[in-house]
């Protein structure tokens, strides 16, 4: 059975940017308007994924999936100046080009094209696609208080990336009532308690995602409703990759409802306080088919709270009020096998991972995962 997520109207205003208003915007509200933030500058781009899924969403539109509601799309290509563009039944229309003096993954980017697409589309309702590379909750990206790049987190702009930490400067204006992340990785209970102020609702994969994404003919019909059916575009995603065979049906998909991440982290605080000890023989769920630093939350809280019999409901109470939908193919890859997939992942403390990676930005980390050490 399906659950349909119903957001509530958003009561905040898009900050606006440009030289006064533009007579070739519409002046009416749209019940929706939807950004796909594609940075295919990247392996991504040179394969044509990016054009693939623009294509789909090109599809979507002539078969009349948008309805009354708009989609754009900021699109930066490999090698290529950064466009926001219009994605309707009559084709694609830029709106905008942008320099490549500011990275696509640096907060003063996005908070540009945020603004750029909030004075484009009048909108009741607002949601986000983020489209690139992602590795969930690492934190050695773009350092924002100077000029140091590294490596690793959400996004890929020619080898630059956005810390989680970033993504929600990015958009701590909760603009939107859904952040989608078509791309690996996201579905981490770390990513979504930095980003539970800043939407209402999160979809993502906790594990890798195959490099077409999501299929956008498939899905639009859903995410620009005027009453966003995420669950209805997660299934959709999920449904595409699960009726392929072998290595191709790989997938995980969740959607998280961040109203209930306070609950959870105490909930998981407790049991984190109570034992920090895994039973003899536990061997965690693991995400990742190579080195891994990606393992399932609720089969980890659940050992450790395997003897604690009311902090153990009191956890998987919080968890289901939290994972809304989840869905996992029995193997990723045909190589790993999913026994266990609670709708999202969690990094288990390892000291040498949790210095490389930065772990103690992360504010669960400070307010949940501190009890364990």
């Amino acid at each position: 059975m399906l659950f349909i997520l119903f957001i509530a109207p958003l009561l905040v205003l898009c900050g606006c940017s440009g030289n006064g208003d533009d007579p070739d915007l519409p002046a009416a509200d749209a019940p929706r308007a939807v950004l796909v933030y594609m940075v295919a500058n990247n392996s991504l781009g040179s394969s044509n994924y990016d054009s693939s899924d623009i294509n789909e969403m090109l599809i979507a539109a002539k078969n009349g999936d948008f309805g009354q509601s708009r989609l754009f799309v900021y699109h930066h290509a490999r090698n290529a100046a950064p466009v926001l563009k219009e994605i309707t039944a009559e084709g694609q229309r830029t709106l905008l080009t942008y320099d490549a003096n500011s990275s696509s993954v640096s907060v003063a980017r996005m908070k540009q094209v945020i603004n750029d697409f909030c004075r484009a589309a009048p909108a009741q309702r607002r949601g986000l696609v983020l489209w690139s590379h992602g590795s969930g909750w690492i934190e050695n990206g773009i350092q924002e208080s100077g000029n140091a790049i590294s490596t690793l987190s959400f996004g890929d702009d020619g080898g630059r990336h956005m810390n989680v930490t970033s993504l929600r400067n990015a958009l701590s204006d909760k603009l939107f009532d859904f952040v989608y992340f078509d791309c690996c990785y996201m579905a981490g209970v770390e990513v979504a308690y930095e980003l539970r102020h800043c939407t209402d609702a999160i979809v993502g994969s906790a594990t890798e995602l195959p490099s077409p994404g999501m299929p956008y003919d498939e899905t639009l019909r859903y995410l620009l409703l005027p009453e966003a059916d995420l669950v209805g575009a997660a299934s959709a995603t999920f449904d595409f990759y699960n009726a392929k065979s072998n290595e191709a049906r790989t997938c995980t998909i969740s959607v998280i409802n961040t109203s209930a991440l306070d609950d959870l982290a105490d909930a998981t605080r407790a049991v984190y306080m109570a034992n920090n000890v895994n039973s003899p023989g536990f061997s965690p769920q693991r995400f990742m088919t190579s080195a891994c630093y990606l393992y399932d939350f609720g089969q980890y809280v659940d050992d450790l709270a395997a003897d604690l019999p009311q902090l153990k409901a009191s956890f998987d109470k919080a968890l289901a009020d939290a994972v809304l939908f989840k869905a996992s193919t029995p193997r990723i890859w045909d190589l790993l096998a999913i026994d266990h997939h609670s709708g999202l992942s969690t990094f288990i403390p390892n000291e040498n991972q949790a210095e490389k990676y930065h772990y103690g930005n992360l504010q669960w980390a400070s307010d949940v995962a501190a009890a364990l050490y």
